[in-house]
């Protein structure tokens, strides 16, 4: 639920799951159990300071993905080709700035002030 200026509205969202086979507890971890009470009316004067009971959501059977076995990541096995084609630091640089220089361009254009007039010579002050 959102709280708004003066209403309360649902909120819906979607949770893709990784693995269909594993109970998500990172999403569903473990909810108190709040149709119990957590202490009785006497404890409670009494002063104790018990943790409400928690249930857990994972079905009977079904691992949670949190103890699922962890997937070796598989080795990139890439065609001699990309190799062959892998060129050396020195060689990116120049390219790099090859292509710098031809974007840019070495333009010697004029100035925008140098298009300017300004004062003429005699009506400097001496």
């Amino acid at each position: 639920m959102r709280l708004g200026s003066t209403s309360l509205e649902p909120v819906a969202f979607r949770v893709p799951r990784v693995k269909k086979e594993f109970f998500q507890d990172d999403v569903f971890p473990p909810s108190r159990v709040t149709w119990e009470p957590a202490l009785s009316a006497t404890d409670w004067l009494r002063g104790k300071d018990l943790q409400q009971r928690t249930i857990n959501l994972c079905p009977d059977g079904m691992l949670a993905v949190s103890q699922a076995p962890k997937e070796a990541p598989g080795r990139k096995i890439l065609p001699s080709s990309v190799y062959l084609q892998e060129k050396s630091d020195e060689q990116k640089k120049e390219e790099l700035l090859n292509a710098m220089v031809a974007k840019l361009g070495n333009r010697d254009d004029p100035l925008p002030q140098e298009a300017f007039e300004g004062v003429d010579e005699d009506e400097w002050v001496s």
